[in-house]
């Protein structure tokens, strides 16, 4: 009678087929496909997890959804049409059939869970600390990836770049650099205290970001904690013998927001052909002893040499990015070869990133 009257309990998770790859994996109540998908080992291709990029785009052929955020931030209107969403946003309510363009194959294991615990923490200025974090086991990864950190006790996974290269991309200490966003749950506990010994959750390695096949120049362009994967990808590329000319643009405050100056310096006397680095300062007290470039980093990008024959590599603030990224097209650096990762934080309305 009572079943009669309530009806049938609500299943506890949803069945998404995977048409394209004839691959199912179950998706928990509430939960995103992109979380899930990661959770059961496939390799759905994404990068910000935030619905910006597009990268997770599928088609959605049977079923019904709802999203977190509108899938038209990075769709247009006929992929929208066709029945296009994103994975990182859409949560099933029901089972579903979807196609994808392809699966992850190129940038090695599928994301996998470690567990760690902090070993060390360094302060590189007032608000950015370096964590080492010592694994259970060895993890691999390539250059511009990232990890997603969960610490027991704090609601949701934060999502950091791998700061440092490590011999053949194997470690079982790896770092990471991390901002204090101000009311953020993960960095408020981190600052707050001793956390050497605390125990997190990994899930790495993640993300396409990356450098790519090419002979032509490299142009970095970061700002903030987005210096990070750009220092570790030119740390691989160094250890792979790269002879191509790098220029590294990194925009910053003040001269107390500048880090890593000195293994920057170290890449660039070992590097075999041209490599430039210029810090580039925003808000720098005009009567201050700093003698380099002032003013945002874009501004810089007319004067590069041979801009419009370079890959270029963006990390940092969306609006950094952005701005960026509109530059580079201004100046005739093609589409094809323009490579971001947008920094979200959670006190961004779209983000479900480091915070």
């Amino acid at each position: 009678m009572l079943k009669a009257l309530f009806g049938k309990k609500a299943p506890s998770h949803n069945r998404v087929h995977i048409a394209s790859h004839d691959l199912e994996f179950a998706v928990p109540r509430g939960r995103t496909l992109l979380e899930s998908a990661q959770e059961a080992g496939i390799g759905f291709p994404h990068d910000c997890k935030v619905g910006t990029c597009g990268t997770c785009r599928y088609e959605l052929l049977t079923g019904e959804i709802s999203e977190l955020a509108s899938s038209a931030v990075a769709l247009t209107a006929t992929e929208l049409a066709r029945g296009w969403r994103l994975a990182c946003q859409s949560i099933p309510r029901g089972d579903l059939a979807i196609s994808l363009p392809g699966l992850i194959s190129e940038v090695g294991p599928p994301p996998s869970v470690f567990e760690g615990q902090i070993m060390g923490l360094r302060a590189l200025t007032h608000d950015i600390v370096e964590i080492q974090i010592q694994l259970a086991r060895p993890l691999a990864f390539v250059a511009g990836q990232y990890a997603d950190l969960e610490v027991e006790g704090i609601k949701g996974a934060r999502s950091y770049s791998f700061a440092a290269w490590a011999a053949e991309g194997l470690t079982t200490q790896p770092c990471f650099h991390v901002r204090k966003v101000p009311g953020g749950a993960f960095t408020e506990w981190l600052f707050s205290g001793d956390r050497i010994g605390s125990h997190l959750m990994l899930r790495a390695p993640q993300g396409r970001f990356r450098l790519q096949k090419g002979d032509g120049p490299i142009v970095c362009i970061g700002g903030g904690s987005g210096l990070a994967p750009l220092k570790c990808i030119l740390e691989q590329a160094a250890k792979m013998n790269c002879e191509r000319s790098v220029t590294l643009l990194y925009g910053a405050r003040s001269q107390r927001d500048l880090f890593c100056l000195d293994e920057i310096a170290g890449l660039a006397s070992k590097w075999p052909s041209s490599f430039r680095f210029v810090p580039v300062l925003s808000l720098e007290d005009a009567a201050s002893s700093w003698t380099g470039a002032r003013g945002l980093v874009v501004d810089l990008l007319d004067k590069v040499r041979d801009l419009s024959e370079s890959q270029a590599y963006l990390c940092g603030p969306p609006p950094m990015v952005d701005a960026a990224e509109a530059a580079l097209l201004k100046n005739g650096v093609p589409a094809e070869a323009i490579f971001a990762d947008r920094f979200f934080d959670r006190s961004q309305p779209a983000a479900s990133a480091a915070a």
